[in-house]
């Protein structure tokens, strides 16, 4: 059975203003509740301006909403990278995207992208969330965020399919390369990033995300 009340056993400190919020606040979910696509859609939409993720453990993750800073990074990171799969094909996915794992978490991403060949025959107007992990995953460090729970979900985008994820902190000047099976390399203020051979041919410039 579907429940989105929220009874006596889980709760949350009330937020005044959700702009304001300092990090992403977590309510732990009882194992009764099934949480469909239609219903972490629902519930995101009748609680705007809030975002929803879910994590394996259940836990339900509150994202507040971006800052002007983060929001025109991430658009200048996939308008880059949506100029480049006009000719390579696949398609290219912003900050709304949710995407379910294998493991029942629903993440998403600042920027993503997925190939034709494990996009398949998908409707891109299809009624629930995206069942197929994209290859790219970009993330991107807002002033609200705790850059080890950043680095965590990147973690867990790898695990669950992703074959290179870029983490970029602008407020450290840093990125941190994630691949399958290996540590994140760590690189200082990098001018480009590479899609190296998951997206080849892709170069994208990070000269205006450093301002």
């Amino acid at each position: 059975m579907v429940s989105t009340s929220i009874e006596a056993e889980t709760a949350v400190a009330a937020i005044a203003d959700p702009y304001e919020l300092a990090a992403p606040n977590r309510l732990k979910l009882p194992d009764c509740w099934d949480l469909t696509d239609e219903a972490l859609i629902e519930l995101s939409r009748l609680n705007e301006p809030w975002d929803f993720e879910l994590t394996a453990d259940r836990e339900l993750v509150f994202v507040s909403p971006e800052r002007p800073g983060s929001s025109t990074r991430g658009i200048r990171l996939a308008a880059q990278i949506d100029t480049w799969s006009a000719d390579a094909g696949g398609h290219v996915f912003g900050p709304h995207l949710g995407v379910r794992h294998d493991d029942g978490s629903l993440r998403m991403p600042d920027a993503a992208w997925i190939s034709d060949g494990r996009w398949g025959d998908r409707d891109m107007d299809q009624q629930g969330l995206l069942d197929a992990c994209p290859e790219l995953i970009v993330e991107v460090v807002s002033a609200t965020d705790i850059p080890a729970n950043q680095e965590a979900k990147m973690a867990e985008w790898m695990r669950n399919g992703a074959l290179l994820g870029w983490l970029i902190d602008p407020f450290r000047e840093i990125v941190l390369i994630f691949r399958p099976d290996a540590e994140p390399e760590q690189l200082q203020r990098p001018a480009t990033l590479s899609g190296e051979d998951v997206c080849v041919g892709l170069e994208v410039q990070l000269e205006r995300i450093w301002k």
